[in-house]
């Protein structure tokens, strides 16, 4: 399966699905990343052999992220960058095409990275969490695949951006699971923890501390 990533920045989310491939955890992937700009994403993937390419692209001016799509033919394409995506690509791509946003959509639409986690603090909102859904021509509109949620009671915004970065990853996966058939070694159960909306559909286990803590060290090379 081909994952393409469409970066902007340090690429957690990239990482993440790196270290389940070389804990043997994810087995059948093979990941990709195309960036607006230089980034921790494409230093990530230079340095490990990964494909990787920085292009120029607006919504007025597609053709090389379509050609470079066009050339890798992604399973699934996960738009991380920080760019509203034009309608003729979506419409080619149409539900091959997932995005991750740090809110409990539709509250906080249209804000980028950690920016709806602390415009939620602002407003004291209650439930704080992250959303993965499809990508359609408007912005963060698409249909909702899963969330992620987390009571802000006694949570400062530095704990609650890590337990949402946590969460948004186990819903990605889980995303890749149910809906793109995704091979993973860890125990496929009904994970019915309240948090997640739908049920995880796989032992959490594994995703403790130590695990945190090893993606964490990623960050450095």
């Amino acid at each position: 399966m081909k994952i393409c990533f469409l970066a902007s920045g340090n690429g957690g989310h990239f990482k993440f699905l790196y270290l389940l491939k070389n804990m043997g955890i994810i087995n059948n992937i093979k990941l990709f990343v195309i960036a607006d700009r230089e980034c921790g994403s494409i230093k990530f993937a230079k340095n490990n052999n990964i494909y990787c390419k920085i292009i120029n692209y607006s919504k007025k001016n597609n053709i090389e992220l379509l050609r470079r799509l066009n050339e890798i033919n992604p399973n699934v394409i996960i738009t991380n960058w920080h760019k509203i995506i034009d309608e003729q690509t979506v419409k080619l791509y149409k539900g091959k095409m997932i995005n991750l946003h740090y809110s409990l959509l539709p509250a906080f639409s249209g804000l980028i990275g950690i920016k709806p986690i602390k415009k939620a603090f602002e407003q004291n909102s209650q439930y704080i969490g992250a959303t993965c859904h499809y990508v359609d021509e408007g912005v963060d509109t698409g249909k909702i695949i899963s969330q992620y949620c987390l009571k802000k009671e006694n949570i400062e915004i530095k704990q609650a951006i890590q337990y949402i970065f946590q969460g948004s990853n186990l819903i990605l996966l889980n995303t890749l699971i149910k809906k793109f058939d995704i091979e993973v070694t860890i125990k496929k159960i009904k994970n019915d923890k309240y948090e997640y909306s739908p049920s995880l559909e796989f032992d959490d286990e594994i995703f403790n501390k130590n695990f945190w803590e090893r993606l964490k060290s990623l960050w450095k090379k």
